[in-house]
């Protein structure tokens, strides 16, 4: 099976159309090529991060394009704080010409053979490399096959992670000298690593000492990579930075020797200033002008404000994502482009009309759940966004970006305790201040408690401090966590507890769970369910803490307006008539726009959003065009504003109805901007037949999913079922008890004819979410059949989230989590434990045994069938 490309004039179209063609003519063997290279490419994919040194950061997984320029960055700013001493050092960032077009198919090959892949595997990658050839068009004849001797084809799945392969040459030939001592490194401070070069795909970046030895050497590694990969080096591109120790001469003498120009800074790599000197408004203002750039080529366009909605989330919001990802942007700058997108969204629809801005932006940055648009705040994602920098550098402690971070700014203690330093980097200085929301939501996960200090580090549960409060006795600043359990077992000792602690201290502590197993302390975060940061949570607990944004939060049923079923444009009315934007001629005279005040319709009273929607005689007749006349009329919405009555609509009536009111509003509307700008004005029965006629058509093409499959999908079991023979199954649930505190468990134990065999129930005083009972629960569950003998289990629960986090094999640093991953270990010994999610109705059971738990002491095993539940398992056997 051939690749087939055409070159020349709608090449692209004939290449799409032949392959279509060849897959309809030949789908064996084109089945089988592309299985072939998805295999390929799944089973390289899993293996890289053991093929590719650490210096590499493409493609594998764990790996990010923002540890390379976080380590270019660092390693530039050492170069420029370098003013003293005799040995210098120098940055070479080199360009690779059209790096996937020259690689060597029998380079590639012998790579693989060296790096130990089978003789098969090899020939499957070979094949899919090399079957491809190439056709000219001219005149729209074929001219060739061109069959090539080398080269990755750019879009195959396969082909980076071939081409990082090829790059290893380059770090193993560098390690080489870098062994002998020929060539050194940079070092960003005492105690950190040597650096010696950088790679993404084809994005390289050297370091060495600046001295003619070692230059001439580093030129040695890149020509014998040349000659043996068919890579080629274009050093017109290539830039050299040289630290600030070295004269003027040494420096333009080193540059001459290789070919490739001096430059004060590195510009940028991989799409980030490498070196950011003072002025950071000056150096990151290109965000601002790209942003009034795609403003400008909108201004043509009539875009309604749910266009300009989208518009503004899914671009203009997207600009200034991967700057911010690393670096904090200065306050000023965030200030201009928040303004920029807010003229957008005022703006009206002539060029040259600026419009009126209703509300400021932070208001427009809540959430839309509390009268907001959603918007980002760009302070708040910005910090968001660097702070998921932080946290992989508190994960991954054995990356090379944060050994270098940890030796430079924090070598003796933790990143949360770690001070600003002497001249950091601009990124070192972005990622303190981000670091402050880590603070707020992070703690430790306990399992040794070895690394966990009582009274310095975050780890007691729940919502309130997570810190133990201060003052306390004098010995209990030295103790970790491990001292506060007991010796043999993993507990809390609590004697030792209740003397170090006051009463309400020591009951935090001791109400604070311990996961069975024993592994390695870790920092959670506390905002996900994984235990992992994610930007989103990050970004609300900034809103919620650092911005303040509580303060811009409007009451009131936001949620059925944007739930209603209209269309957008219709919705967006409705949000504008709520936070008093819409331009009736009272808003505009409170805005001192002078205009008169009387209804452009009628002509009667004063303008305002309850005049306008609800008393004007065109806007009550149309009410009853459209058939709404009892909402226009009940008594229930007779409030004194707008808002007020649409929160009531929203609240009470169906779906069907806010959607026809919300659509009935917005031809409301646009006939009274009609009559005020055209001087044309529909008849009452006309605007309510309208809106009755668009809202059917809306709602015939938008029907809600659940709606359009209900007659398709096969209804959820709602009875419990028998296992299959020779099959045990068992029910689990968990139960709560609010005010108590306590967390109960009831299991249940029935063979393949519905008959009781065993059960459990227990209870401990301890403050748990609910899918860590449900995981607790379900352990429980399992170690009980272990106990038993029983090899063949079915095992049910209630917790759709347990059950996909079994099924999907979630890693995380949860409690849950951890939990789950001592579920799945026992899973791995007994091939025969199944785990199925059910309904509670086929789970009353093990439902009324944990809710019957709360009233029993301890822990109960049953052997014959609680009185309970017996009329439940007997009704479950019929």
């Amino acid at each position: 099976m051939m690749k087939r490309t055409y070159i020349g004039e709608k090449a692209e179209m004939v290449d799409d159309m032949s392959k279509a063609v060849l897959a309809n003519s030949n789908d064996i063997n084109a089945s089988n090529w592309f299985l072939v290279l998805r295999s390929a490419t799944g089973l390289l994919k899993c293996c890289l991060d053991k093929c590719v040194s650490q210096e590499q950061s493409a493609f594998v997984e764990g790996r990010s394009i923002l540890d390379n320029a976080l380590i270019a960055t660092e390693v530039i700013h050492a170069l420029k704080r370098k003013t003293q001493g005799r040995r210098g050092e120098l940055a070479l960032k080199i360009d690779i010409s059209n790096a996937y077009d020259k690689v060597d198919w029998g380079f590639l090959r012998e790579v693989m053979t060296k790096m130990g892949f089978t003789d098969v595997w090899i020939r499957w990658v070979m094949m899919c490399v090399s079957s491809v050839n190439y056709s000219v068009l001219m005149n729209y004849d074929q001219v060739g096959p061109i069959l090539p001797g080398r080269g990755l084809r750019q879009g195959d799945p396969l082909s980076p992670y071939l081409f990082i392969l090829v790059t290893e040459c380059l770090t193993a030939l560098i390690h080489q000298v870098v062994g002998r001592g020929d060539l050194h490194g940079v070092r960003i401070c005492r105690g950190a690593l040597e650096v010696s070069h950088i790679l993404f795909a084809d994005h390289c970046f050297l370091f060495c000492r600046a001295n003619v030895a070692e230059v001439n050497e580093l030129l040695r590694i890149l020509h014998t990579y040349e000659q043996a990969s068919g890579q080629e080096v274009n050093l017109v591109k290539s830039e050299v930075f040289i630290s600030r120790n070295m004269s003027q001469a040494a420096k333009e003498d080193l540059s001459r020797i290789l070919g490739v120009k001096l430059v004060l800074g590195t510009g940028i790599y991989l799409g980030l200033p490498s070196m950011v000197g003072r002025s950071k408004k000056a150096l990151f203002s290109y965000i601002n002008d790209r942003i009034w750039k795609i403003i400008n080529s909108w201004r043509g366009r009539a875009l309604s404000k749910a266009g300009k909605e989208i518009m503004i989330k899914s671009v203009l919001q997207a600009i200034s994502s991967y700057v911010m990802s690393m670096f904090i942007l200065h306050a000023s700058l965030i200030d201009d482009i928040e303004k920029m997108i807010n003229a957008f969204w005022w703006r009206g629809g002539n060029n040259n009309n600026k419009g009126i801005h209703w509300l400021a932006w932070e208001r427009l940055a809540c959430p839309k759940a509390h009268g907001g648009l959603g918007f980002r705040n760009f302070e708040a994602f910005n910090k968001a966004m660097v702070a998921k920098q932080v946290w992989n550098i508190v994960q991954n402690p054995e990356s090379l970006v944060a050994k270098l971070i940890k030796a430079r700014y924090f070598p003796h203690s933790s990143l949360f305790e770690a001070p600003l330093g002497y001249n950091p980097s601009f990124a070192w200085r972005s990622m303190w201040q981000a670091g402050q929301i880590l603070s707020l939501g992070c703690r430790w996960r306990i399992e040794s408690g070895y690394n966990i200090r009582v009274m310095h580090d975050p780890w007691l549960r729940g919502s309130a401090n997570r810190w133990v409060p201060s003052p306390q006795p004098a010995g209990v600043y030295q103790l970790s966590v491990r001292d506060l359990l007991h010796e043999n077992y993993k507990a809390w000792n609590i004697a030792k507890v209740r003397n170090l602690f006051s009463k309400d201290v020591a009951e935090r502590i001791l109400d604070t769970p311990l996961v069975s197993s024993v592994r390695e302390d870790k920092v959670v975060w506390e905002e996900e369910r994984n235990g992992c940061y994610s930007v989103k949570s990050g970004y609300k607990l900034a809103m919620r803490y650092i911005i303040g944004s509580n303060k811009y939060h409007v009451v009131g049923n936001w949620n059925g307006i944007w739930k209603a079923q209209a269309p957008h444009k219709a919705r967006h009315l409705l949000w504008r008539l709520c936070r008093g934007c819409l331009p009736t001629r009272f808003r505009l005279l409170e805005r001192r726009v002078e205009c008169t005040l009387n209804c452009p319709v009628c002509d009667e009273e004063i303008e305002d959003e309850l005049h306008i929607f609800f008393r004007c005689a065109v806007a009550r007749d149309s009410w009853c065009a459209a058939g709404l006349s009892s909402v226009l009329h009940n008594a229930a919405y007779q409030q004194t504003n707008a808002m007020n009555r649409i929160f009531a609509v929203c609240s009470n009536e169906s779906s069907d109805i806010v959607g026809r009111v919300t659509m009935l509003l917005w031809c409301i509307w646009h006939n009274r901007n009609n009559k005020l700008w055209n001087d044309n004005v529909q008849m009452p029965r006309q605007i309510g037949r309208y809106a009755f006629d668009a809202w059917n058509d809306w709602y015939s093409v938008h029907k809600l999913q659940s709606n359009s499959v209900s007659g398709t999908t096969k209804r959820d079991l709602v009875r419990w079922e028998k296992p299959a023979l020779d099959w045990v199954k068992c029910n689990v649930d968990v139960g709560f008890v609010s005010g108590s505190g306590k967390t109960s468990v009831g299991l249940c134990f029935r063979d393949n004819s519905g008959h009781f065999m065993a059960g459990m129930t227990h209870w401990q005083q301890t403050v748990i979410s609910s899918v860590e009972g449900e995981a607790w629960t379900l352990l429980l569950a399992m170690e009980e059949a272990r106990h038993r003998g029983l090899y063949r289990v079915q095992f049910e629960c209630d917790s759709k989230v347990l059950v996909e986090a079994i099924h999907m094999k979630r890693r995380g640093n949860s409690e849950f989590l951890s939990i789950v991953h001592d579920i799945l270990s026992l899973m791995s010994s007994f091939i025969n434990f199944e785990v199925k999610f059910v309904r509670r109705q086929t789970n009353l059971v093990a439902h009324t045994l944990a809710r019957a738990a709360n009233s029993w002491s301890g822990f109960h095993r049953f052997e014959n069938i609680p009185l309970c539940i017996e009329h439940l398992v007997f009704n479950e056997m019929q």
